[in-house]
């Protein structure tokens, strides 16, 4: 099947260079010189990954390409064989999933290390399930020699060494624990330092490629547990004498044990120049006298010379383009020591930007980066025959230049790259602006170099070159980019698991904590870039699929399980209160410390100053228009005295209180559920841009909770409905639960509250205000979340996109005559079916809808599950939409939205005969105020 859908996608996307392919190349006819020509690239590269691009072309494109699809194919056969420890029903869901996953098909027809690397990584999670379900010295053993080969594919994987941890996480004596830590760690020490062994002796100055004493030392460590009882002993008073004869002898070999740690801590090792440099852009030379140094370097080496001093770059344009010819140079010249000190300069100067970019880095790994195929192949190769000799100019200093590509500072980098010349130097001479060239001063190592390119560039062309259909990729891309993200997965599977709790969890949650680790480590150092994450995002699919559909437990052991929930159910609360804190507290300090009033609570204080002067606040200002009655800016007038920052601060807390009444109104007395209700994002969105849901949110909260009582619910209706229009369902829901004369009492009080507030200002502006209303629907609309939104992105005209709308809450509204009456439904169950179809059909009748009139969802969710429940995370779904932001008519978005709120209006509506049974699966359990 896997071999299947891969020729059907090659039909259309043919195999093509992957990231960095040359280098590979490069690499791959190294390893057959004796004396090394671009010895960086032997440093960076793999030599498996560098034999698995090369090998398949030496035999032709066409091996190219069923070698992929081989790959492509036993990786998807290996974490079906994974998933299999949960069930058939688990391995045919990630098979499955992996199968229609587009990023990773894609993945696997480009030519480079991360398919090699995604099909090993595989390969080492079969053979980690393994060691885990029958744990032995041979089988740890050999996945410790997988993991060997995962560093030999791609050098960076040696951080999953701390994977060698695992036999802690087993229910073993200490011994054993210790035994197979060595088995584990021991093999993949050897495999990964052997290749640095054999490249020191077969190239010696010319890589850097040296065995990791500490490694060797701590797998030297180990190996008396590995041995038999009788022999460990011996071991390791033999391993004691061998170590101080050697320090004797030789003495401390490297750094030590202190060095090595003020290294690290030092930074020495450089990991966070280029984020620093190129990603954060914070380096300066304001940041510290080290910075200063540098800026001096960079001045006397780079500045005086070609093509800088043509270019007219300074030492501030220079350390803020964020250029990587610039970032090429400056590491060209500068020592690592005055790098490094100049790294923890801006790091210690720009600590929140440097955090927070690594924290953006991981989202977008985790969120926001699938990985596409290129659609313009073709297009590009006729574009660039039918450009040349055309180029851009631009002005320096009355100088006429060519404008750098990509938006760079300058041509090219000044300093070339670093080449191994034993017969003398070669260096890149800047003849003007532009022209340059690397001249050899030895004929035969430039014979050396033009015949590795020649070679790497004869080997490349073998490539399939058959055009694919730029049709079919575009919309494969458009489904990799909605197909939901690893952090869904991700979710779906720690809750799953958290409520069924399957056999052999372990082997689910190992190649998971690996594919995290590699993600977080190359966060830390590097951009965000799909290939990144994408050879690992098959790890979290068994995650899923055990967690959803896994063999459960057995009956035995589902006390323990059961005892466990309380525990999930306190972390989640206790997480989810934290961050509220933090998030309010945050907001609050603000205003302390001078920030002004949300967006929507500024439009309400100027509208207060208006009516106060008994003058029309309807004037249309685009996102800042007053749209609603009077009332509301009646409502908000005691606040107008005050300064924005204490009229936010006020609005803030009164909003928080608010919804904490609604909830309270609404019978919830589960803390968690609080907690979680406020770090909702149509939660904070509503608190932070001042808007006044949180008091629809109480008033519709009151109507429900004095239902029984006309007066009161009367009342609620018609605060609800004047503050807001969209409301007005609310009536046919009094209606439709023949409270008939709440209902006419709510018109009544409606009518009355908008009237007296429009004449206490001599009712000015009240013929403007449809008018209003409409340029306002014109204008926004159809950026919202609405329906006519919808209906707009499914390419309607806007007059069918409002029909729609219409229909849609004609619709809703008959659904909920027709639930109201329905006598299989308890009289409460009707009521809450009711309530929540009308509130659907005020938000599809309204012609604009943002992130916080969701706020409303509360209402159902906190009837139909009173109590923490997996409904409960269904919100965070809104969580990648933004607070404030504008859809824009983002398919990605208006999904989103849309299917969060179906799954909370749907459980609410459905039936409780028809709900599924919770018995299997009971809901987080924890004391609570009721």
């Amino acid at each position: 099947m896997a071999l299947a859908v891969f020729a059907l996608q090659s039909v259309f996307v043919p195999a093509y260079p992957g990231r960095d392919m040359s280098r590979y190349l490069q690499t791959f006819f190294q390893l057959g010189y004796h004396v090394p020509v671009y010895p960086a690239v032997l440093n960076t590269r793999g030599p498996l990954a560098a034999l698995g691009v090369a090998v398949p072309l030496e035999v032709g494109g066409w091996a190219a390409e069923i070698w992929l699809a081989l790959l492509y194919a036993s990786s998807i056969v290996a974490w079906g064989r994974v998933a299999l420890t949960f069930g058939s029903r688990a391995a045919t869901l990630t098979s499955a999933l992996l199968l229609v996953f587009p990023s990773y098909g894609i993945l696997f027809h480009q030519l480079a290390s991360d398919a090699l690397f995604a099909a090993a990584f595989a390969g080492w999670a079969v053979l980690l399930s393994k060691a885990i379900q029958r744990p032995s010295m041979r089988t740890f053993a050999f996945a410790g020699l997988g993991l060997g080969a995962l560093v030999l594919v791609r050098p960076a994987n040696q951080v999953l060494l701390i994977m060698t941890l695992l036999p802690f996480a087993l229910r073993v004596p200490w011994r054993d624990r210790f035994a197979w830590i060595g088995a584990f760690f021991i093999p993949a020490v050897a495999v990964s330092q052997a290749w640095k062994v054999f490249a020191t002796i077969r190239y010696g100055e010319a890589v850097t490629l040296r065995p990791s004493t500490g490694l060797v030392a701590i797998a030297v460590l180990l190996v008396p547990f590995v041995l038999p009882s009788p022999w460990r002993a011996r071991a390791g008073v033999v391993a004691a004498l061998l170590v101080v004869a050697a320090v004797a002898i030789k003495g401390v070999p490297g750094q030590t044990p202190a060095e090595y740690t003020r290294s690290v801590i030092r930074n020495e090792s450089n990991q966070f120049v280029y984020r620093s440099f190129e990603l954060d852009r914070i380096m300066a030379p304001e940041n510290g006298p080290a910075s200063r140094r540098l800026a001096r370097v960079v001045q006397r080496k780079l500045l005086t010379k070609e093509p800088y001093r043509s270019y007219g770059i300074d030492v501030h344009e220079f350390f803020s383009s964020g250029s990587d010819r610039i970032f090429g140079d400056l590491t060209g010249v500068a020592r690592a020591g005055d790098l490094a000190e100049a790294t923890r300069e801006a790091i210690r100067r720009h600590p929140g930007a440097f955090a927070s970019s690594i924290g953006r880095t991981l989202w977008d790994q985790l969120a926001n980066r699938p990985v596409y195929a290129p659609e313009q192949v073709t297009a590009a190769r006729t574009q660039t025959g039918s450009q040349q000799g055309q180029t851009d100019f631009i002005v320096v200093n009355g100088r006429r230049l060519p404008k750098p590509s990509e938006g760079q500072p300058i041509p090219a980098s000044a300093i070339g790259p670093l080449l191994w010349t034993p017969g003398g130097s070669a260096r890149e001479v800047w003849t003007s602006p532009t022209e340059h060239s690397f001249v050899f001063s030895d004929a035969h190592d430039e014979r050396r170099y033009n015949k590795l390119g020649a070679d790497v560039g004869q080997l490349a062309s073998r490539l399939p070159t058959r055009d694919g259909s730029q049709t079919v990729i575009h919309r494969l891309n458009q489904i990799s980019h909605r197909f939901p993200p690893l952090i869904a997965w991700l979710v779906v599977g720690v809750v799953a698991l958290a409520y069924r709790r399957p056999r052999n969890v372990l082997v689910a949650i190992a190649p998971c904590v690996a594919g995290l680790v590699v993600i977080v480590a190359t966060a830390l150092v590097a951009p965000s870039v799909p290939e990144y994450a994408a050879p690992v995002s098959p790890a979290f699919f068994p995650l899923a699929a055990a967690g959803l559909v896994g063999v459960p437990v057995r009956r035995g052991r589902r006390v323990v399980a059961e005892s466990w929930r309380p525990l999930a159910g306190l972390a989640v609360g206790v997480a989810a209160a934290a961050w509220a804190a933090k998030i309010y507290f945050d907001r609050l300090k603000a205003f302390v410390d001078g920030a002004g009033a949300g967006n929507d609570l500024h439009v309400f204080l100027r509208a207060s100053g208006k009516v106060l002067d008994t003058a029309s606040p309807y004037a249309f200002h685009a996102d800042k228009t007053f749209a609603y009655p009077p009332f509301l800016a009646w409502l908000v007038a005691p606040l107008h005295p005050l300064s924005s920052s204490a009229a936010g601060f006020l609005w803030t807390l009164l909003s928080l209180a608010m919804v904490t009444l609604a909830l309270w109104l609404l019978d919830l007395r589960d803390w968690r559920c609080y907690a979680l209700a406020y770090v909702f994002l149509f939660t904070r969105s509503s608190i932070d841009l001042g808007t006044i849901e949180p008091l629809l949110l109480l008033a519709v909260a009151a109507a429900w909770h004095w239902r029984e009582r006309a007066l009161q619910t009367a009342g609620a209706v018609a605060v609800a409905i004047v503050l807001k229009l969209f409301l007005w369902p609310l009536e046919i829901w009094l209606v439709l639960t023949r409270r008939t004369r709440a209902a006419v009492l709510a018109a009544g009080f409606a009518v009355a509250l908008a009237a007296v507030s429009w004449a206490a200002i001599g009712f000015a502006g009240i013929g403007d205000y449809p008018g209003l209303l409409r340029r306002l629907a014109n204008e926004e609309s159809t950026s919202s979340y609405s329906v006519v939104a919808l209906g707009v992105r499914a390419h309607l005209p806007l007059l069918a996109a409002r029909i729609i709308s219409v229909l849609v809450t004609l619709a809703l509204l008959a659904a909920a005559a027709w639930v109201a009456r329905d006598e299989r439904r308890s009289p409460r169950d009707r009521d809450i079916a009711t309530l929540t179809i009308t509130l659907a059909a005020a938000l599809a009748a309204s012609p604009i809808v943002w992130v916080h009139y969701f706020l409303l969802l509360l209402v159902p969710l906190a009837l139909t599950r009173p109590r923490l429940s997996l409904l409960w995370f269904v919100p965070f779904a809104f969580q990648p939409v933004g607070e404030a932001a504008w859809p824009a008519g983002d398919a990605r978005n208006l999904g989103l939205a849309l299917a969060a709120t179906l799954v909370i209006l749907g459980a609410a509506v459905v039936r409780p005969d028809w709900r599924p049974s919770l018995s299997r699966n009971p809901p987080l359990r924890l004391s609570s105020w009721r």
